[in-house]
């Protein structure tokens, strides 16, 4: 990992090495190109990698992460909210500045109102002189709040102006009565207001001009620029596409008619504004007076009413008269709390107890969350050295619990982990301790079971033995007595396990000593059943089948005595199957009569087949056990084949019943045949 670093390094520095050569020795070409922007590409991926490497070790711990978290939330929003604040104050002081100018305007719209009807009734009493007398003077001393004032007067053919309105003709198309609005004449524009009584007109104007707009910002706390005939975008689907003003952008195209060197600086709709009407001077920015507050930086705009033509008095789409404004934030708010009774200063006072107020409160929040963050790191930092001591072996150590909260309770949790953990290790010890011992039971009841298969003279045995647990409790048992007699026992005692397989020993031996006293048959059983019941200790329930063979005469003999144990079949040398039931009791139950015992021929190529209930009792998927039924069909069908074939042919049946699922009990399965030589070396692929 720390070679990663040095790789990054060494190929960073490889690539500026070739740029450095190729920038050199080819600043032009496409190859230098694709160089620097690879490498440029490289940077930022060098630089993300390290930002993220930064990022994880500056929030590894939880302490850590949840400071940068509270420092994200807890003043992030400071600067968004001062950004809201500040394009929410420029606004409002933009547009409370547009509303003043507003104001004014129509203070001299009624002014020109005033002046042009007082004119109009001199104009119809005493004639058109009398009147541009009356305006004459109102242009010399214009009535508040007018800065300029132009004028008309027609009587008849008889037309006077003044000086500021020559080459202006009376507009005709104005009907009786009063008209008022924005006029434009070639470049001017003018807001007017028209008086007609017949033939008489009186026309009282007010240009919309440079020198206009300063006689306004001489008397304003705003500075205002008027720009005529500017045009009002809109989209090509026809819908209102808004108006695009920009400050400073020296970069379009001059107006119409103007030199390389005519601009001033301002552009309404993508067109250059006339220094004409906005001098470019206007757009630098002069400290004022007073720090920040002062300077006049708030720029916004008011569009005037759709001009007309002075000449037929049609609108001109989209072309408008623009007032551009111009204040500081300090004019704004004298004009706007400007009151005798110095409310401004009250709502300053209660402006700075509010911010007081909420300046304690988030001080005490501040507070809250550090308290919060050192808490839930040091519970945190118990946290990570309970897992590191008991990761590390230490079972013992505990947490100790010193909130009631989430982590307290997780804290509880680790503890009763632990326990649990140490609990666990215990159980696992002892069941590892319990699963050797098993084992080496399973070794000793194995190596008490004879071979699997076996000769005896003219008996072949062959066996397979499956226990269904560690411990089995089945057993079976050759015993030869001379050349041509052999017993064999088969034997079952109820449940699995350490015990089971005990009693299985103990009955195993019983019957090996008891047979070599000479004992067999029902005497036997009656002699093991007496050792059985005169134990004081608690025992299981055992079957037990006995069989002896004689194959010392041509015909044979077999001797079955049962104590409970399943029915063995006998298949004679043509495959008949007959089944050998002798009904009894266990062993372990006291016993009214004698157990039974059947004899039958066992001339050679005969077979007999003895086994466990573990056999009849398998289950397949659907519950179905194989039942008697079930084997002595199959036997049936396979009556011919000898021993070894037999007893690997039941077992795949089997296999095929229970279709790959596990034996329920232990299961036995014995096969002898008289007159076989087959060895051991036929013995069954599973047999153990």
């Amino acid at each position: 990992m720390r070679s990663r670093p040095l790789r990054i390094a060494a190929v960073t520095l490889g690539a500026l090495a070739v740029e450095r050569v190729l920038a050199t020795v080819t600043p032009d070409s496409t190859l230098h190109a694709v160089v620097a922007v690879l490498l440029f590409l490289w940077g930022a991926v060098v630089a993300f990698m390290v930002l993220r490497w930064l990022w994880r070790k500056l929030t590894y711990r939880v302490g850590a992460r949840l400071f940068w978290s509270y420092l994200l939330i807890g003043l992030v929003p400071f600067p968004l909210l001062a950004l809201l604040g500040v394009a929410a104050v420029y606004m409002f002081v933009g547009q409370y500045t547009a509303v003043r100018f507003g104001e004014t305007l129509r203070r001299c719209e009624e002014a020109l109102a005033s002046t042009g009807g007082d004119a109009a009734r001199r104009l119809t009493e005493r004639g058109a002189q009398a009147a541009a007398d009356l305006l004459a003077q109102s242009e010399r001393t214009p009535p508040a709040p007018l800065p300029r004032l132009e004028w008309i007067v027609a009587d008849g053919d008889k037309v006077l102006r003044s000086a500021g309105a020559a080459g202006l003709a009376p507009p005709k198309w104005v009907g009786e009565g009063r008209w008022s609005g924005d006029l434009r004449a070639g470049t001017a524009a003018y807001s007017v207001q028209i008086e007609r009584d017949g033939g008489r007109l009186v026309a009282c104007l007010l240009p919309l001009d440079l020198a206009t707009a300063r006689s306004f910002s001489e008397r304003a706390w705003f500075t205002v620029r008027l720009a005529a005939g500017r045009v009002w975008k809109r989209s090509e689907d026809g819908h209102d596409g808004g108006l695009s003003i920009s400050v400073g952008d020296d970069k379009s195209k001059p107006p119409a008619g103007q030199g390389k060197g005519a601009s001033s600086g301002v552009s309404i709709g993508g067109e250059k504004v006339s220094p004409d009407e906005v001098e470019p001077e206007w757009t630098k920015f002069a400290a004022g007076k007073g720090g920040p507050l002062e300077r006049p930086w708030v720029i916004w705009f008011r569009p005037g009413p759709l001009l007309r033509s002075w000449d037929d008095g049609k609108e001109l789409t989209h072309w408008h008269v623009v007032a551009l404004l111009r204040t500081s934030l300090g004019a704004a708010w004298r004009d706007f709390s400007a009151s005798p009774y110095q409310t401004g200063d009250t709502f300053l006072v209660a402006l700075e107890i509010i911010g007081a107020v909420c300046a304690v409160l988030y001080g005490i929040a501040v507070a809250l969350a550090a308290v919060q963050i050192l808490t839930i790191t040091r519970s945190t930092a118990r946290l990570t050295r309970g897992a590191r001591e008991v990761g590390a072996g230490n079972l013992d150590y505990r947490i100790p619990v010193k909130r009631r909260d989430q982590l307290g309770d997780l804290a509880v949790s680790f503890n009763s982990m632990a326990d649990s953990v140490k609990a666990m290790l215990v159980a696992v010890a002892e069941k590892e301790h319990l699963a050797r011992e098993l084992e080496l039971a399973r070794e000793i009841q194995e190596g008490l079971l004879p071979p699997t298969s076996a000769v005896h003279g003219e008996i072949t045995m062959f066996a397979h033995f499956r226990p269904a647990a560690e411990v089995g409790g089945d057993y079976f048992d050759v015993i030869p007595l001379d050349g041509s007699r052999l017993i064999v026992a088969v034997g079952d005692v109820a449940g699995h396990g350490v015990s089971t397989g005990l009693l299985m020993a103990i009955v195993k031996s019983a019957v090996a000593t008891l047979v070599r006293e000479g004992r067999g048959g029902v005497d036997l059983m009656q002699r093991l059943n007496s050792l059985i019941l005169d134990n004081p200790r608690r025992h299981r329930t055992t079957t037990l089948l006995l069989v002896e063979l004689d194959s010392s005469t041509p015909a044979g003999e077999v001797r079955l005595t049962s104590a409970g144990h399943p029915p063995a079949f006998v298949i004679s040398a043509a495959g008949e199957v007959s089944e050998v039931m002798l009904s009894a009791l266990p062993l372990g139950h006291p016993w009214p009569d004698a157990p039974l015992t059947a004899t039958r021929p066992f001339p050679a190529g005969s077979r007999l087949v003895a086994y466990s209930d573990g056999l009849v009792e398998a289950q397949n998927a659907n519950g179905e056990a194989l039942g008697y039924d079930g084997l002595q069909r199959t036997l049936s069908r396979h009556g011919m084949l000898r021993a070894g074939d037999l007893l690997r042919t039941l077992l795949a049946d089997l296999d095929r019943h229970v279709s790959g699922g596990s034996l329920a009990d232990d299961l036995t399965v014995l096969v002898v045949e008289r007159g076989s030589r087959e060895r051991p070396g036929g013995e069954p692929d599973r047999g153990v």
